[in-house]
C-alpha cells in the first residue's frame, strides 16, 4: 500500500514530461517541412543554384529536427501499452477511442485540403501555385480521389498526415506488435533496428521508421520500464551530439550520403528525453509548454499547406540567394506556428465543440 502513491507520483512526472515535449517536438516538425531551396509552380520551378550553405545550414537544423517523429512515434507506443494489461476487450476500446482521436481529424482535414485545392486550381490568381503535381479534380477518377484523400498508394493531400495513416495502422497491429514485444522482445527490437539502419523494409506502409519506434515504446512499457532511464546519461551526449551533426553535414556535402544520420537521430532523441527534465522542473515553464502543447495537434494539422504557401510566395517575390532562402527558412516557420496558435485561440473562444472534434477531443 505504501509504494503506491510513489508509483502515482512517478507516473505523473512520466506523463507531465512527455506533455512538455509535445509542443517543441511539433516547432521541429513545421521547421523540417520548411527545409529546401526549390518551388514548384504550374508553369516550372525556382531554384537556387550554388546553394551549398544552405545545403550545410539545413543538413545541421533538419537532423535535429527529424529526431521529431521518432520521438512521436514512441511517445504514441508507449502511451498506447502502459500498463502493460492487454486483451480484447482493450483492444476493442483503445480501437474506439482512436476513432474520435486520429480518424475523424485524419477525414477532416485531408478532405478540407483536397477541397481547397481542388479550388485553387480552377482560380485564375492562385493556379499559378499549384504545380501541377495533383491532378485537377475533374480528371480524377473515384480511386484517384480516394487516393488522394486517405493515402493508399501515395501521401495523403495533407501530406503530413502520413504520420496519423501510419499510427492508425500500427494501432490495429498492435496486438501483433504486443506479442512481438511480450515474447520476441530483443529479438524483435534488433530487426525493426536493422531494417531502419539499412532500409529494408516490405510493406510501404506503416514505414519502418514508425514500426520500430512504436514497437519501441511498447517495448518499454509493457515491461514496465520508464522512458527517461536516459537520465542516468551524462550531458556529455551533448558533445557527441554536436560531433555527430557536424559529421553528417560534411558527408552530405561532399559524399551526398547519410549514413551519420540514425545515429545523429539516436543520440538527438536521448538528449530530448533528458532535456524534458529540465523543461518540467519550472512550474512556470511546464505549465506553458502544456498549455501550447494543447494546441500541437492544431498546428500539426495546418501547418501545411501554409508552409508550402508561404515558401512559394517568397520564392516568387524574393530575390533567389542563399540570404533569402535562408531567412525565409529562419523566419516562416515562426510566423505559420504564430498564425496557427491565434488561429486556435479563436476557435477555442468561438467554437470549443468544433475544436475538439477536428483535433481529436485534444
Amino acid at each position: 500500500m505504501g509504494d503506491r502513491p510513489t508509483e502515482a507520483r512517478g507516473q505523473d512526472e512520466h506523463l507531465a514530461r512527455l506533455d512538455v515535449l509535445r509542443f517543441p517536438l511539433i516547432v521541429l516538425i513545421v521547421y523540417l517541412h520548411a527545409t529546401g531551396y526549390t518551388a514548384n509552380f504550374a508553369d516550372g520551378s525556382r531554384t537556387l543554384a550554388n546553394a551549398e550553405i544552405v545545403e550545410g545550414v539545413q543538413a545541421i537544423t533538419g537532423t535535429i529536427a527529424r529526431i521529431a517523429v521518432p520521438l512521436f512515434f514512441m511517445m504514441s507506443g508507449f502511451l498506447f501499452f502502459r500498463g502493460g494489461a492487454f486483451s480484447a476487450a482493450i483492444y476493442r476500446g483503445k480501437l474506439r477511442s482512436r476513432v474520435t482521436s486520429l480518424l475523424i481529424p485524419f477525414l477532416f482535414w485531408n478532405l478540407a485540403l483536397f477541397a481547397l485545392v481542388a479550388v485553387g486550381q480552377h482560380v485564375p490568381r492562385l493556379a499559378p501555385f499549384f504545380n501541377g503535381q495533383s491532378l485537377p479534380l475533374t480528371a480524377m477518377s473515384p480511386f484517384q480521389m480516394v487516393d488522394a484523400v486517405i493515402g493508399i498508394t501515395r501521401y495523403p493531400t495533407a501530406y503530413q498526415f502520413w504520420f496519423i495513416r501510419d499510427l492508425m495502422i500500427l494501432v490495429i497491429l498492435s496486438p501483433l506488435l504486443w506479442l512481438a514485444a511480450r515474447y520476441a522482445g530483443w529479438l524483435a527490437l534488433a530487426v525493426f533496428a536493422i531494417g531502419w539502419i539499412f532500409n529494408i523494409w516490405p510493406v510501404p506502409m506503416p514505414a519502418i521508421e514508425p514500426t520500430l519506434f512504436f514497437y519501441l515504446g511498447c517495448f518499454v512499457a509493457i515491461r514496465g520500464w520508464s522512458l527517461f532511464a536516459v537520465d542516468r546519461l551524462g550531458w556529455w551526449l551533448v558533445p557527441l551530439f554536436g560531433v555527430l551533426l557536424g559529421v553528417h553535414c560534411a558527408e552530405q556535402l561532399v559524399y551526398q550520403t547519410d549514413y551519420s544520420l540514425h545515429p545523429a537521430m539516436v543520440v538527438g532523441l536521448l538528449l530530448a528525453l533528458k532535456a524534458s527534465r529540465w523543461l518540467a522542473e519550472s512550474e512556470r515553464r511546464r505549465d506553458r509548454l502544456v498549455a501550447l502543447g494543447g494546441a500541437s495537434f492544431f498546428v500539426f494539422a495546418v501547418h501545411e499547406p501554409l508552409v508550402t504557401i508561404g515558401k512559394k510566395l517568397a520564392f516568387h517575390t524574393l530575390p533567389m540567394t542563399a540570404g533569402s532562402v535562408l531567412a525565409t527558412y529562419a523566419v516562416l516557420p515562426l510566423l505559420v506556428i504564430c498564425l496557427a496558435l491565434a488561429g486556435y485561440w479563436i476557435l477555442l473562444k468561438t467554437v470549443p465543440g468544433f475544436l475538439r472534434l477536428i483535433t481529436g477531443g485534444r
